[in-house]
């Protein structure tokens, strides 16, 4: 007697990558050719915000059920970073997501010891993965920080010195350590975990300070993240603000510190940040023939990018408009308003001296 072969659905995969892309085809080429594609365990979603991406060649074939563990998706608008991750979520299949950017590269083991972490630890909600640049130099100090406070943020408007140390840890945790906002280039994350906060704001758009509201309100739920350094990536650390340039970067990026603190800690805070703000650039100003900022690529490149980071910060983000339209400025509404929530099952929706920027260690760079 013949047995007929089963007609169900195919097997979940234990986890699913969850890929952000924007005009960074090679380090995604990278990335994808050391995913482990022949493997059903994982599932690899690539959310295309620029449109740029190459199809991924050479694709696995697709399993029994018609999904294939390799998948583009071509949303065609810039999503953002938080709108990116919310589309690649309702996508995938997993119950354990993992959060990359392009330039984060799985080293072989890392996505079967992230599974081991979450079988050993059922209470975290998520883990962090060990980031290691290119030289092996681990990157905690950037990666793993404590959740900044009102005071914290409106320190990073001010100039050097007064703008003092940032959140980072001074060493390295051991494993299991609970950490209250690690970077999310790299974070694995429950899907039910990342489903009971809501999914990420996509108000924080196109990157900066989604990940700082994340941690803040999965910790709010009582949702632990923790160290898990068996699991072991490669990181360029910083490849978007070269491509955005210096002037949108900081434009963006005091535009969502603003926006978290009205969104968290009030709105006195942010009227606050943006006075002080204001007063800081307009300080910094007249020390950039003495030394140009790193991220800016010359001193007029970082003279331009503080009077358009001035200009925001004086009109409440509306001027110049070509920033504030919908294109980088996530729509129109209130800062922290929340975006659209993701389920368990889908997603409904589409320092140093005289340096004028963000101070050394503050700014997270894609």
């Amino acid at each position: 007697m013949t047995v007929p072969a089963s007609s169900g659905p195919p097997p979940l995969p234990a986890l699913a990558g969850i890929v952000v892309h924007w005009r960074d085809e090679a380090r995604l080429a990278a990335l994808t050719a050391a995913w482990p594609g022949d493997d059903p365990r994982f599932e690899l979603v690539v959310v295309d915000n620029s449109g740029s991406a190459p199809a991924l060649t050479p694709e696995p074939a697709p399993d029994p059920g018609g999904a294939s563990p390799v998948r583009l998706l071509r949303p065609g608008r810039n999503l953002g970073f938080a709108g990116g991750v919310n589309a690649g979520v309702a996508a995938s299949r997993a119950p354990l997501l993992l959060l990359l950017n392009p330039d984060a590269v799985p080293e072989p083991g890392a996505l079967e010891r992230l599974i081991e972490g979450f079988a050993a630890h059922p209470e975290a909600a998520g883990l962090a993965p060990r980031l290691a640049g290119a030289d092996q130099q681990p990157q905690f100090a950037w990666q793993l920080r404590r959740l900044p406070s009102p005071w914290n943020l409106l320190r990073q408007t001010l100039p050097w010195p007064i703008a003092g140390r940032g959140t980072g840890l001074a060493a390295e945790p051991p494993p299991g350590t609970a950490v209250e906002q690690p970077a999310a280039a790299a974070l694995a994350l429950r899907r039910q975990a990342l489903a009971d906060a809501g999914g990420l704001d996509e108000r924080f758009h196109p990157a900066w300070f989604e990940d700082v509201d994340l941690a803040r309100r999965l910790r709010q739920l009582g949702g632990v993240l923790l160290y898990w350094p068996a699991a072991r990536f490669r990181h360029a650390l910083g490849s978007t603000v070269p491509r955005l340039g210096y002037g949108p970067f900081l434009w963006i990026y005091y535009r969502n510190l603003e926006r978290y603190l009205a969104k968290h800690h009030g709105a006195a805070w942010a009227l606050a940040a943006r006075a002080s703000l204001a007063a800081g650039l307009a300080i910094r100003l007249p020390l950039v023939p003495l030394r140009r900022p790193r991220r800016a690529a010359s001193r007029r490149d970082a003279a331009a990018g503080l009077l358009l980071a001035i200009a925001g910060a004086l009109s409440g983000w509306r001027l110049p408009r070509r920033l504030a339209r919908d294109q980088l400025g996530g729509g129109a509404g209130a800062p922290g308003t929340p975006g659209a929530a993701v389920s368990a099952g889908r997603h409904d929706a589409p320092g140093e001296p005289a340096q004028p920027e963000p101070p050394e260690g503050s700014a997270r760079a894609r």
